[in-house]
């Protein structure tokens, strides 16, 4: 396997899994905290739970077990050891998996979301990194794992501004850091052409499509204010799908359901491609990330979800992408 690797490290002991690999593949998701990685090898040896699974590819000069080639860190959450041939399959999560399985203890988080969000996740211990989200929260929540938290606040931020969020694995030379990114700003964007692809279709969905949004603002348990905004030809072409939003004691509900509503009450154009490359810069790509697909004429994707897979020098993706204007 030219410029790719797989290692395996426990404490101090690092093992390189390389020379035994039939196939490395790897996936994420919108709304997942931490991509999926699978190993199928044999003839491994003292590979244990818990222990950190390491993929390299040479994205960038010099020595491949550089820290800025590593697209994936995480730990081991389950394998399987065929006790006649020796093949082993190996599970392992992005170390942000450890969010979902640690709780807080009914965290109350009160200012700018981004900052309180950032706030709350430090104060557990973990580097955690997250821009400014245009938004205030006063909210008291429940005993609920970190990762969930951060979904809720990411969401509520989709809700008022549009803008889908992630969560990216940074390494850095000794260590690491858990940054939120906003969908389309990653810095290499990768284009896809016909001769790339071994099948593609394309269509419209309507299941995450409203066409009446009711913006709610809540004091003392009851209803203060609210503002109901609609799509009337939406209405009429597609049929009543209401939204409601709760909106903080700062916002504009009117201001806040027509946002919302402009953005809700068209289907999205969606594509479904799978392309074959050997470009070992792209292995990072993941769910988030801006793609183009250059046919007669070139147009924006967001990924919404990745596949992919590493075989003998080639690699295999398969996306499920948003159109973004």
């Amino acid at each position: 396997m030219d410029g790719f690797a797989v290692v395996y490290g426990k404490e101090n002991a690092r093992q390189i899994l390389t020379d035994g690999i039939e196939e490395v593949s790897w996936s994420s998701g919108r709304d997942e905290i931490a991509r999926s990685a699978t190993v199928r090898l044999r003839n491994a040896t003292n590979i244990k739970v818990a222990g950190m699974l390491m993929c390299f590819s040479q994205k960038v000069g010099g020595a491949l077990y550089h820290h800025k080639n590593q697209f994936f860190h995480g730990p081991i959450i389950k394998y399987e050891q065929d006790e006649f041939t020796n093949a082993w399959e190996i599970e392992a999560r992005e170390i942000g998996w450890y969010l979902s399985k640690n709780k807080g203890t009914r965290p109350y988080l009160k200012g700018e979301a981004g900052t309180e969000l950032q706030r709350y996740i430090k104060s557990t211990g973990i580097d955690f990194r997250c821009p400014a989200l245009g938004f205030n929260l006063d909210e008291r929540y429940g005993t609920m794992a970190h990762s969930e938290i951060i979904l809720d606040v990411l969401q509520k931020a989709y809700e008022r501004s549009g803008y889908r969020y992630y969560v990216d694995l940074v390494r850095t030379e000794k260590s690491f850091y858990l940054q939120v990114m906003r969908e389309g700003t990653n810095t290499k964007v990768p284009i896809f052409v016909p001769e790339q692809m071994t099948s593609s279709t394309a269509g419209y969905s309507i299941e995450e499509t409203y066409t009446v949004v009711t913006a709610q603002k809540w004091k003392d348990d009851k209803i203060a204010s609210a503002v109901t905004k609609t799509a009337a030809g939406a209405v009429k072409s597609m049929g009543r799908m209401e939204e409601i939003i709760e909106v903080g004691e700062d916002e504009k509900p009117e201001t806040i359901a027509a946002q919302r509503l402009k953005v809700l009450s068209t289907a999205k154009q969606i594509k479904k491609i799978t392309v074959r490359h050997e470009d070992h810069t792209l292995s990072g790509l993941r769910s988030g990330w801006l793609v183009l697909t250059k046919t007669d004429h070139t147009s924006k994707w967001i990924v919404v979800t990745a596949d992919s897979s590493y075989k003998n020098g080639t690699y295999t993706v398969s996306l499920e992408l948003e159109r973004r204007e």
